[in-house]
């Protein structure tokens, strides 16, 4: 009788210790997650911070993990201008801009607990940014009406190189589901690109990069954040 409980209190141990480990990420399995904005109980999904990232995670083993991750954000406006002296006459003055991120990057997991998967890791960061300016019947600015004044301005876009030392931590509140927090120190050096102005039927100006920008700081990559495992 002794050898038989012995041996289902060993089964137990082993379903039990089986059961714990399917919480994490076993080797193969990918992981993808969102932010969350407004707190964990009164939360909205969003894509990450930086551009709304959306970031997948492979495991190659339990404690070592392959990121890459792709941000994109799009803004375009556009603000009507009326003739003072006539309202029917209307001019448009519209921008446009389009920011583009990607990570390649490694995680350490650490032991941590049954729930709690502790990781330092890094990133190659890439940002490419570009912004248009279109105006008919406007100012160049889009202060005011200006009659049969219409043309364009392209630029200046810009392209960044950068890389990123990150810590953070995921916390599986159920099977292979986890919130998580990071941060992390980079740095970002960006070059501008070259400004092209065409102005009615003069010939178009073009005006050479702007210079670069160098960029070095600590950051919260995303506040909180839900992911699944696959």
């Amino acid at each position: 009788m002794k050898k038989i409980l012995l041996s289902i209190f060993s089964l137990a141990v082993v379903a039990g210790a089986n059961a714990q480990s399917a919480i994490k990420p076993n080797q193969g399995d990918v992981t993808t997650e969102f932010g969350l904005s407004g707190g964990v109980l009164n939360s909205n999904f969003e894509l990450n911070e930086e551009g709304n990232l959306l970031r997948f995670r492979y495991f190659a083993k339990e404690t070592l993990a392959f990121r890459l991750g792709f941000g994109l954000s799009s803004t375009r406006n556009t603000k009507n201008l009326y003739d003072p002296s006539n309202d029917a006459n209307k001019g448009t003055h519209k921008t446009s801009q389009t920011d583009f991120l990607v990570n390649l990057g490694v995680e350490k997991h650490f032991e941590g607990t049954e729930r709690l998967s502790p990781y330092v890791g890094g990133d190659l960061l890439l940002s490419v940014a570009n912004k248009k300016t279109e105006f008919n019947d406007a100012t160049i600015g889009g202060t005011a009406y200006a009659k049969d004044n219409s043309g364009s301005v392209k630029g200046p876009g810009s392209i960044g190189f950068g890389v990123r030392a990150v810590v953070g931590a995921d916390y599986y509140i159920a099977k292979r589901v986890f919130l998580g927090a990071e941060a992390g120190l980079g740095f970002l050096n960006t070059k501008k690109g070259k400004t092209t102005t065409r102005i009615n039927d003069a010939p178009t100006v073009t005006q050479k990069s702007a210079g670069s920008g160098f960029e070095l700081a600590p950051n919260v990559i995303t506040g909180v954040r839900i992911g699944f495992v696959f």
